[in-house]
């Protein structure tokens, strides 16, 4: 009996550390959730950030380009003024492209730095990840090692008093 005490208290001790791994995986679980709902908040921010200044960009480009459509009509209905005219008409146009060009470059840079942040957060969250799914597989293989020795003691145990009970007969 004492020994059959003895081995449900350790059943119950190994129930208890069992509950205990299983708080501790399941924390570790919402942890990872709740980075991966942040990450993904962040990468939502950068993203409407980027689509905000695509569309900046894209309104500006336009009414340069309307600005610079409008003035090249007025220089095509002056063109009998004169090709002073006509050279200045080009120019500003020419300023228009290499400003456009300017914002095009700024933007490129900009994009490439949320493809570098974007690359960096993931790494983050993919070793995290692994982090604890490596825990976790630690714990499982704890606990299926913990259960494997119980099942042998009870097997000894039943062992023993088979003879015993064989003896009292």
């Amino acid at each position: 009996r004492e020994k059959l005490s003895d081995s449900m208290a350790r059943d119950n001790d190994m129930l208890a550390e069992r509950s205990r791994i299983m708080e501790t995986l399941s924390t570790l679980l919402q942890a990872v959730n709740q980075a991966a709902t942040e990450q993904r908040s962040a990468i939502d921010t950068l993203v409407a950030s980027a689509a905000t200044m695509l569309e900046q960009t894209g309104a500006r480009f336009g009414q340069t380009l309307e600005q610079a459509s409008q003035t090249m009509q007025d220089a095509s209905t002056q063109a009998a003024a004169g090709s002073i005219d006509i050279a200045s008409m080009g120019e500003a146009f020419s300023a228009a492209v290499q400003q456009f060009g300017a914002s095009s470059e700024a933007l490129t840079v900009h994009l490439q730095r949320i493809e570098a942040a974007l690359d960096k957060s993931s790494a983050r969250s993919d070793e995290q990840l692994a982090y604890y799914v490596a825990q976790a597989r630690e714990i499982v293989d704890l606990s299926i090692s913990s259960q494997k020795q119980i099942v042998e003691d009870l097997q000894q145990l039943a062992i023993r008093q088979v003879p015993q009970v064989a003896s009292e007969a």
